[in-house]
């Protein structure tokens, strides 16, 4: 999906309900508020005309994919279906409307999901790390609720304890506190019995390609501590990248997953 198109931003007006040209129970003032409170977005309805259902349309349908991903995450933010289960219940809305709202929420969440680009499934992992799969699911969150640049310091942190507990597996030690992502799988990568191996000939290139992993941990390091959340940085990594940085890590995570399982100590 490139954009919206008029006819998906009609169902998101429909799933959030319009009285008397008000959208929802946004007024002028809340509408103003909605998009810095739910969305990130420093958007000013105001330099709008019209209703409030006017102004959302001419906002959802102008702003680019991300930036339109925002605004329908913060829409299931301040609408989630319990809001109209409450409705229900009081009667507003009948069993119809309601199931409406269902079948549109579940558009609304698959578009999020498609204007923010598609990212790689989790899996399970062989190695069971209970602290590696909290934070996964913690990044999940993150993702589905705000947005990717938010989730690369969860999914940093992921890699990170995953590669301490296979250190810890086989019990390879570091004389500092504070190891570094990239340090612990230069340990792994000449020490693991999984990776310490005689390369042939003809797979160097993968070889080489392996060896590569270090400089891509070192560079999403340098991201986490200078462009993401983690500490108060003014330049945060587009989302675009940090899909592309997210997506990368699960694939290396997976990778190195699948080699080291066979040589698993955990029962």
């Amino acid at each position: 999906m490139g954009k919206l198109g008029g006819l998906e931003v009609n169902s998101v007006v429909s799933y959030i309900g319009v009285h008397e040209g008000y959208l929802g129970n946004l007024s002028y003032s809340s509408h103003a508020e909605f998009y810095p409170l739910y969305c990130g977005l420093d958007i000013d309805p105001n330099e709008y005309h019209g209703t409030t259902r006017q102004r959302f349309i001419k906002i959802l349908s102008e702003s680019n994919s991300i930036d339109q991903s925002k605004i329908l995450s913060g829409v299931l933010q301040k609408y989630p279906l319990d809001y109209f289960e409450d409705m229900l219940q009081e009667e507003i809305i009948t069993l119809k409307d309601f199931k409406s709202k269902e079948r549109l929420h579940k558009k609304v969440s698959q578009w999020i999901t498609e204007l923010r680009g598609e990212i790689i499934d989790q899996n399970n992992l062989k190695y069971d790390f209970e602290f590696v799969k909290e934070v996964l699911l913690q990044a999940d969150t993150l993702i589905s609720n705000h947005s990717y640049s938010s989730a690369v310091d969860r999914v940093h942190t992921a890699l990170h304890g995953y590669l301490k507990g296979l250190c810890d597996d086989q019990n390879i030690a570091f004389e500092e506190q504070n190891v570094k992502i990239q340090d612990m799988w230069g340990r792994l990568k000449t020490e693991h019995p999984s990776f310490n191996i005689d390369v042939k000939e003809h797979q160097r290139p993968i070889n080489q390609t392996v060896n590569a992993i270090a400089k891509f941990l070192e560079n999403m390091n340098d991201i986490r501590n200078r462009h993401g959340f983690s500490h108060p940085n003014d330049d945060i990594i587009e989302e675009h990248e940090a899909n592309f940085i997210i997506n990368l890590s699960r694939v290396l995570l997976y990778y190195i997953d699948s080699k080291t399982s066979e040589n698993s100590l955990i029962s």
